[in-house]
């Protein structure tokens, strides 16, 4: 079935050609969706549906994203609001039926498609878009803003269309993010693989990857032509001096500045159902939570490749940043922050109040914007229970300490548990709702 609809697609891409007309230069054009209002120091998050969108017939070659303020439309600060990941989908994309197409993500790296000359993405003007998007509110005040996302769109026929191959480390966990628990050897790596099929016989003409804070590299193979290594996407970091290190309060581990991307005219030859296996690494020596390792290839359609396996193309294309920066990741500590003299977000050791001690597993209820029992201590392996008794979403996750994991965003009874078994103090906040909403635990030693 999935070969029908990419057959489908491809025909209907050659009728689409052949039915145009004489092509024009290509154009670029911006589009904004919102306004998104964000409450101080907030994580918003959400899909947003029929977002404004090119409404003609032809390929998309260039793609960006922004924060631009809802009412000046200038171009907002990192230590205002971030953009910390938006993707795009299509959800009538051509050869793909109804079905939501991913074709384009975005992180705090800003990264960009840009496919080389010949190739294009199709859109038609009866598709429609949505985009899932996340915004942090780095201000103790409420906030307004667009994301404005701009596209050069060419209506040249003879361009040759792409399909989007997304590979996915967490394997689809809730936010598509998984855990890096920490306490490895030196230079230890922590390696998540993902696999997906080839859609279709062709070639692999472009590619983009997002990692968080902590990130090695993105890797992938072709594990039937001996795992030899097609695409390697690498972060650059930035360097003491990037705005990305000096914003506050501190509400997630810094992720790169850049992240490496690839374009070959030649392509990257592949066979329809042919594997293809992503490896997201990770330093493994620190606990790094709610880490991504998400990779988007653009494969060309093309029946004139008979080996999967055949030669690399020679005109490959290293596209990265020209901001100075740092190979390896700076060591970050995210400190628990609360709520100081004006609103204004301060670094706090743990939450108010008295430390509730156990001798066994412990429960904590966590309600509108708390976690009760918020300086807790429990002997090591003992199992705690964090029961989300709200009607807003919330999460818990590691801040800093011996291991590292998180919840899902869960409400209305979710329940999430975790035995803790490395002695140390953990503290912990909700993802959504940084600031405030923290907790710390104290892991006592076997005896203590």
């Amino acid at each position: 079935m999935a070969g029908r609809r990419i057959g489908l697609g491809i025909a209907a891409a050659a009728a689409l050609a052949l039915a145009a007309p004489a092509s024009a230069a290509p154009v670029v054009r911006s589009y904004e969706a919102g306004p998104f209002d964000l409450s101080n120091y907030k994580v918003a998050l959400s899909i947003t549906g029929l977002v404004p969108k090119p409404d003609v017939d032809g390929f998309i070659t260039k793609m960006k994203t922004d924060v631009v303020d809802a009412a000046t439309h200038k171009l907002v600060p990192i230590q205002r609001v971030m953009l910390h990941h938006i993707v795009f989908a299509n959800l009538f994309a051509l050869g793909e039926g109804k079905a939501p197409q991913p074709f384009y993500g975005d992180g705090e790296e800003r990264a960009k498609m840009e496919l080389p000359p010949g190739y294009g993405y199709p859109t038609r003007a009866a598709d429609r878009w949505a985009i899932v998007w996340m915004l942090m509110n780095h201000r103790n005040r409420g906030d307004r803003v667009m994301i404005r996302y701009t596209v050069t769109i060419d209506t040249n026929p003879r361009l040759k269309p792409v399909v989007p191959v997304v590979l996915d480390a967490s394997h689809g966990r809730q936010g598509l993010v998984y855990d890096v628990a920490g306490g490895g050897r030196p230079g230890s790596l922590d390696v998540r693989t993902a696999r997906t099929l080839a859609p279709a016989t062709g070639r692999l003409v472009a590619g983009l990857g997002h990692v968080h804070g902590g990130a090695k590299d993105l890797v992938v193979t072709q594990p039937t032509c001996g795992n030899r290594v097609i695409y390697r996407s690498r972060p650059t970091w930035g360097l003491a001096s990037h705005p990305f290190y000096h914003v506050r309060p501190v509400l997630h581990e810094p992720g790169p500045i850049d992240m490496s991307r690839f374009a070959s005219r030649q392509g990257i030859p592949v066979t329809a159902g042919q594997p293809l296996q992503l490896s997201s690494r990770y330093d493994t020596t620190r606990p790094h939570t709610r880490v991504m390792g998400l990779l988007l290839m653009y494969l060309a359609p093309d029946p004139a490749v008979t080996d999967g396996c055949g030669p690399l193309p020679r005109d490959v294309r290293t596209l990265r940043t020209s901001t100075p920066g740092r190979s390896a990741a700076p060591r970050v500590t995210i400190p628990l922050t609360g709520f100081g003299p004006g609103g204004l977000g301060i670094t706090v050791p743990g939450p108010p109040g008295a430390t509730v001690r156990t001798n066994g597993d412990a429960d904590v209820s966590v309600g509108s914007n708390f976690f009760a029992a918020g300086n807790l201590s429990v002997p090591a392996g003992a199992t705690v229970t964090w029961r989300f008794g709200d009607s807003v979403l919330h999460n818990v996750t590691l801040a800093s300490g011996p291991r590292g994991f998180s919840s899902d965003r869960l409400k209305d009874g979710g329940t999430y548990s975790q035995r803790l078994t490395v002695p140390g103090t953990y503290r912990f906040f909700c993802e959504l709702h940084p600031v405030g909403m923290v907790q710390r635990i104290v892991v006592r030693p076997p005896g203590a």
